[in-house]
């Protein structure tokens, strides 16, 4: 009986110290979870003039690998703002944010690619969200041409390159400014559809850092798609296996080093044409690719020649 007795005890007493244990952490630390900065200061400078301080050429740079990749480190509060226009919601932007902001008293249109060190950015920075960033203590300068803010890392190739930031730096610099706002007039992407654009696209007076990323439409026939060529599958160099049929938009049979696959959209002039590029094992990558005319609205990039990526499955409609 007094066994009995004491078990029942010792129970107690372990009960007792569990709940007496859990009283002080049931309520977690909230700070774990902030995720962006309460103010980062005021907006002193424009997206384009960070452009052309830091991604016109690598000449002044902190480091340059080449005339395509270089980055300096902002030493000062360096404050611009814009509208998250493109974001990872599908996986297809890895670790990506693109924002815009249109001035509404000069006109500017300009774009800037923010990369962040995480694989699920899409909850907290949600399409129409405007965001400010501090570039103090980031890296601004070019990869692959295009700007953007981050930090450096060495690739599995061993090149620095400017990657994504970390986490952590968001909370301190980066703020949201009010909520999501699905009209804001960034969401609207630049029309590319038409011989104008076309023309646009094909001038190479237009192919300069001021003009890449941005957020735009195209429309045109996939390439591979066309005359038979839907029939006949393609073997990837790196994976030395063939494509799956019916053709998919990057299956990863043809990934390339940067795992990704392009495919070519044929603009409805037939006088040129913009490369259409998927990363592979995301929501956009297992979808058939379409054999007739489509609009494909997404980031527009230019490196040696212009490519778009879609942001999500809806990127792309007759």
């Amino acid at each position: 009986m007094k066994k009995i007795f004491s078990l029942f005890l010792l129970c107690g007493s372990f009960a007792l110290s569990l709940t007496s244990c859990m009283d002080k952490h049931d309520e977690p630390n909230t700070d774990e979870y902030i995720l962006t900065c309460d103010s980062v200061g005021q907006v002193n400078t424009t997206i384009a003039q960070v452009k052309q301080r830091f991604c016109a050429s690598n000449k002044n740079a902190d480091f340059s690998r080449n005339a395509s990749n270089f980055f300096t480190k902002v030493n000062e509060d360096l404050i611009i703002d814009g509208v998250v226009v493109a974001n990872d919601v599908s996986g297809n932007l890895y670790q990506t944010l693109m924002i815009r902001n249109i001035d509404a008293k000069t006109g500017e249109d300009q774009c800037f690619v923010v990369a962040i060190k995480n694989t699920c950015l899409y909850p907290y920075f949600a399409l129409g969200q405007r965001i400010k960033v501090n570039l103090k203590n980031l890296y601004v300068g070019c990869y692959s041409k295009v700007p953007r803010v981050g930090q450096p890392y060495y690739s599995s190739q061993g090149n620095l390159n400017l990657g994504p930031m970390l986490l952590d730096m968001c909370r301190t610099n980066i703020e949201l400014v009010g909520t999501p706002d699905l009209n804001a007039p960034e969401l609207v992407p630049e029309d590319l559809t038409d011989a104008n654009g076309d023309a646009w696209l094909r001038a190479s007076a237009n192919k300069t850092y001021m003009n890449t990323p941005r957020l735009a439409k195209v429309r045109g026939k996939i390439k591979e798609m066309q005359n038979g060529a839907d029939k006949v599958a393609e073997k990837g160099e790196n994976s030395g296996k063939y494509e799956p049929l019916p053709k998919l938009f990057a299956p990863e049979e043809l990934y390339d080093d940067g795992y990704g696959v392009d495919r070519t959209i044929q603009l409805q002039t037939n006088t040129s044409s913009v490369a259409l590029r998927t990363s592979t094992q995301n929501a956009i990558s297992f979808l058939p690719l379409p054999s007739g005319v489509c609009t494909y609205t997404g980031m527009l990039t230019y490196y040696d020649s212009w490519q778009i990526q879609l942001r999500s499955v809806e990127d792309f409609e007759k």
